[in-house]
């Protein structure tokens, strides 16, 4: 970043480092930074969203909104409990990057979805925030209902990631039947824990469709996962599988499939 930023793939940008603020934890922010922001996104690891939920209070104004596009559960409760309910937007993406040497490869063109949770901020303020992602060119959507949004997503990633991460497999190699069988078990044990929590989904016949079509769509795709488990890092199984594992317990469900892959990921971890 001290360079600018360069991305390549589905859209070609070069920003120059002028447009950038820096900042590092050991040292104290830029007064003119506090309480300065309308709006705060918090693009990271689920791992991180905790932890960068506190500094968001920092930024925000007092009318402004926070929200995190990581993957997995838990994060809107997060947000709330430390920023507010009435600051906090439920948010998934479906766009694709990673970094490759000094560029960051945008590597799919997808979009963000936005959805007001109970007692959140406005729908003025939702507005303003899908003008502003519009305005990016990051094809904004807005989504009746918060958990839906929020679990549609992670049901995809519960499916795919820690299977392609375990199997050393690109997204389309999934669409093997057994592998695919596998997909769809997991899947089953997920839907169950989202029906006790009073979650709305489409039917297992809608969801093995759209599972299908993400995966030929993103079949040369190498999920966030297994490019985590590659370099080292800590990989976003807790809150993910693992974190529906939690659900299950708490409701008196069984999920042996989901809690096999959690320990399985859990373990190549750093």
């Amino acid at each position: 970043m001290l360079q600018g930023l360069t991305i390549q793939g589905h859209q070609s940008i070069e920003i120059d480092s002028g447009r950038f603020l820096f900042s590092c934890e050991e040292l104290p922010v830029e007064e003119g930074l506090f309480h300065g922001s309308d709006m705060v996104i918090l693009a990271c690891k689920s791992h991180a969203v905790e932890h960068l939920a506190q500094t968001a209070t920092d930024f925000l104004k007092p009318d402004g909104v926070v929200m995190a596009l990581s993957n997995g559960l838990g994060h809107v409760t997060t947000l709330r409990r430390v920023n507010g309910p009435e600051r906090v937007l439920a948010s998934i993406t479906t766009h694709g990057a990673y970094t490759e040497g000094e560029s960051t490869v945008w590597a799919g063109f997808g979009g963000i979805g936005l959805a007001l949770p109970p007692g959140g901020p406005s729908p003025l303020k939702l507005l303003g925030v899908v003008d502003a992602l519009r305005d990016a060119g990051l094809d904004p959507w807005v989504h009746e209902d918060a958990s839906m949004l929020i679990w549609q997503k992670v049901l995809l990633n519960l499916a795919i990631n820690p299977l392609a991460a375990l199997g050393g497999l690109k997204n389309g190699e999934l669409l093997e039947p057994p592998l695919f069988n596998a997909c769809m078990m997991v899947y089953r044990e997920a839907a169950q824990v989202a029906s006790m929590e009073r979650v709305l989904l489409p039917s297992e016949e809608e969801f093995e469709a759209h599972l299908r079509e993400v995966l030929e769509l993103t079949k040369d795709n190498t999920c966030s996962m297994l490019q985590d488990i590659k370099a080292g890092r800590i990989t976003e199984i807790e809150a993910l599988n693992k974190a529906l594992v939690i659900l299950a317990e708490e409701h008196g469900i069984a999920v042996p499939i989901n809690q096999t892959l959690a320990a399985l990921v859990s373990a190549c971890h750093p």
